[in-house]
């Protein structure tokens, strides 16, 4: 997908100037719900903002 092409580039491009590891969040590892579901299933505020504590150590 597109996040994963941005990120090998970066990989690609730019190792040598990442202070940090790329760090994805995604969705979870199950088959995409119906869309009544869509809000539970995509990342939400938390688990992006715990993933940027983590990669920065924080």
């Amino acid at each position: 997908g597109l996040a994963g092409e941005i990120t090998a580039t970066i990989q690609e491009e730019a190792l040598y100037y990442q202070e940090a590891p790329i760090n994805r969040v995604t969705g979870f590892d199950v088959p995409y719900p119906l869309y009544a579901l869509e809000d539970y299933y995509l990342p939400e505020d938390t688990r992006i903002e715990d993933a940027i504590r983590e990669t920065c150590g924080v």
